[in-house]
């Protein structure tokens, strides 16, 4: 996941993951955790959740199929399966996919439509972004990405939330091509949030 991080962006329109897990998903990443694998290894290997697609035989032929097509994935001398440097990109955004569905499956299960129902610790997480233009596509993503988390556009470039964020963000920020455009503070003073409080309805 290190290379190529905002090849084939548009793959997400505007930037936010859909709370869907296909086949070609759960082939990515465990070939993120796992290496080069076999069409039966892949078929053996554990659904990422219970939401993903019915696995067939057909519709793992019909996933690798695609992800070829797409340069996510190639096959090798000894009939395995690797990520293409543009597949490490697709499997860290099916992770982060992934981890959405479990995180709004767990707010389901617990009959919380909102993560802001939670007891606030007084403490405002801000994410920051400079990014130069060529980067658009992964600013976008990444953007569409705390949206979707329940975070607001604090101001430009800026997205402010009051809770601890899910583990898997400070992982992905963590990646090399991730982590020198964007910071991530825990900030426990702001001169005035008592507008900020009330959008997220802790006042």
């Amino acid at each position: 996941m290190k290379k190529n991080m905002d090849t084939e962006s548009h793959t997400e329109p505007g930037g936010i993951p859909r709370p869907d897990i296909t086949v070609a998903h759960n082939i990515l990443l465990a070939l993120a955790q796992k290496g080069r694998l076999s069409f039966k290894e892949l078929m053996s290997m554990p659904l990422t959740t219970k939401g993903i697609a019915r696995r067939t035989a057909n519709s793992y032929y019909t996933a690798l199929a695609r992800l070829k097509r797409r340069r996510q994935i190639v096959r090798t001398t000894d009939h395995r399966y690797e990520l293409t440097q543009i597949g490490e990109y697709a499997a860290m955004k099916a992770f982060v996919r992934k981890e959405i569905v479990v995180l709004e499956e767990a707010r389901m299960a617990e009959k919380t439509s909102t993560p802001t129902a939670q007891r606030w610790d007084g403490k405002w997480r801000i994410a920051i972004f400079d990014m130069p233009e060529s980067k658009r596509p992964l600013r976008d993503y990444l953007r569409g990405m705390l949206k979707r988390l329940g975070c607001r556009e604090f101001q430009r470039s800026m997205w402010i939330y009051p809770h601890r964020l899910p583990p898997f963000v400070g992982k992905l920020f963590e990646d090399p091509q991730v982590r020198k455009y964007v910071r991530l503070l825990t900030v426990s003073d702001i001169d005035y949030d008592d507008d900020i409080q009330r959008k997220f309805k802790i006042r």
